[in-house]
């Protein structure tokens, strides 16, 4: 499978999926592979463009941080290899593929959180940054399907209530019933 993409993903049974993405995550941990080096590869291979003015009349402007910067001639924009990316800002890339087997196994985002060792604020924005990264490829996938939902039963209580309702104050004063 030279050419793999996520339609093939998706068409596979349950069982090779989770095998996949096991090897996947194994290859990616040996060889100390981080979201952001996916990045850097994806944008070294193309040339780079400007973010604001998508001019290819770029060069580099030294190294941030570890980081490569690039400056757009055209209209002067200093940015990251990483910009526009979901990794851009990103403090924790390190533990971006852990999250990401986390998230691909269907675990909660509480889950997610303690397992990887993030709190659940950031858990919920990665969560988030994945699915419009996912969202935004060439492929035209929509999410879609069956949501369930259960009951929430819960005891209805009106003790501490200082004030009737409107509709049971109108009735209390066609009685002649004291507020």
């Amino acid at each position: 499978m030279d050419n793999f993409n996520l339609l093939d993903y998706q068409a596979l049974p349950k069982e090779q999926k989770r095998r996949f993405l096991d090897n996947l995550y194994q290859f990616l941990l040996k060889n100390n592979y981080t979201a952001v080096d996916y990045q850097k590869l994806k944008i070294q291979s193309t040339a780079p463009i400007c973010p604001r003015c998508k001019s290819e009349n770029v060069i580099k402007a030294g190294v941030r941080d570890g980081k490569q910067v690039y400056k757009c001639k055209d209209c002067g924009r200093q940015y990251r290899e990483t910009a526009r990316t979901f990794v851009y800002r990103m403090r924790k890339a390190d533990k971006m593929l852990e999250y990401l087997k986390c998230m691909l196994e269907g675990k909660s985002l509480r889950a997610c959180a303690s397992e990887v060792g993030i709190s659940l604020r950031t858990s919920f924005n990665w969560r988030h940054k994945i699915l419009a990264a996912i969202k935004s490829l060439q492929g035209g996938i929509s999410f879609s399907g069956i949501v369930e939902a259960d009951e929430l039963l819960m005891k209805y209580s009106e003790k501490g209530r200082k004030y009737r309702s409107r509709k049971e104050y109108e009735k209390a004063k066609k009685r002649n019933i004291p507020k």
